[in-house]
């Protein structure tokens, strides 16, 4: 029915994928956008297109991630060409060629410490102190040629020598897609080195954590996500672990997430961290609404 391959990926695959279990009726699903006891969403194999009956609402597969996984369009093609290596290769084959031809890519042009007034402000908007995220983070331009502007941005460094960036107009980017993982002295390492992992959607939730416990470094294994699209890089490295400390967001996404950790770590220790920000989106919100709460507590190595 579509043109471009990623549409074509079969919905079925997707949604086990994104943990969703089927119904007793064929092309029936228990829908993995809310919690219900008769299955309600129905797929079209031939069409590839779905529908909720407990919402009125349906599309492509593109668009059930994004609703599932809260992301933008860009993540969910990234999650579902992630479940195959043609689509992969697809993908990456059109963005090269796009960057190649129409040269208008947004490219960081420099990368340096901390020493912006206004990344500053925005830290301590945050309630993370600058003396710390000078330890994690960098202070990086970025240049739009589409708009021919220059962007302030704050940088958290990750596995493919990029960069997950924040800037406090709200704006997000990344410039290589990838999570990081860190040593328990706060090294970024992909080799597994401590019994528990933690694990955490993004960076300030990371930052927020350090700032409870009152220590700069982890103390065990530590993996930022960057975004719940990239959980399947990081899947060997997690379920290399005993247990896993789990700091993921209140939301759907969040709790999808949390289930496909359970699943890969086959019935291991997976601790939900989520109880301790019960009554926030994340763990960073937490903080702002705490001013200056430290939680007292040690995963352990």
């Amino acid at each position: 029915m579509f043109d471009k391959p990623i549409y074509n990926y079969p919905l079925e695959k997707i949604l086990e994928a994104l943990g969703a279990k089927r119904g007793a009726q064929k092309d029936k699903w228990f829908s993995p956008l809310r919690d219900e006891k008769d299955a309600s969403l129905h797929i079209d194999r031939k069409k590839n297109l779905w529908y909720d009956f407990g919402i009125g609402e349906g599309g492509t597969n593109v668009k059930l991630v994004q609703m599932v996984l809260r992301c933008s369009k860009a993540e969910a093609v990234h999650f579902i060409s992630s479940l195959s290596p043609e689509l992969r290769a697809i993908e990456d084959a059109k963005k090269q060629l796009k960057e190649d031809t129409d040269g208008k890519k947004s490219r960081i042009t420099s990368v340096k410490e901390i020493t912006s007034n206004y990344i500053a402000r925005y830290l301590e908007v945050r309630s993370i102190p600058l003396r710390l995220a000078r330890i994690y983070c960098k202070q990086l331009q970025v240049y739009n040629p589409k708009k021919d502007q220059h962007f302030t941005m704050l940088g958290f460094p990750n596995n493919a020598g990029g960069f997950a960036l924040n800037a406090p107009n709200g704006m997000k980017w990344t410039d290589k897609a990838s999570v990081t993982t860190l040593t328990p002295t706060g090294r970024i390492s992909s080799s597994p080195t401590s019994a528990n992992v933690a694990v955490f959607e993004g960076f300030f939730d990371f930052l927020s954590w350090r700032v409870m416990q009152g220590a700069d470094k982890p103390g065990c294994d530590t993996v930022i996500l960057n975004s719940v699209a990239n959980l399947k890089q990081a899947a060997d490295y997690i379920a290399a672990h005993a247990s896993a400390s789990c700091f993921l967001d209140n939301d759907k996404a969040g709790e999808k997430c949390l289930s496909q950790i359970q699943n890969l770590m086959e019935g291991k220790d997976v601790k939900d961290m989520s109880e301790l920000y019960h009554q926030h989106k994340d763990l960073n919100e937490m903080l702002q609404a705490s001013r200056g709460y430290k939680a007292g507590l040690s995963l352990g190595r």
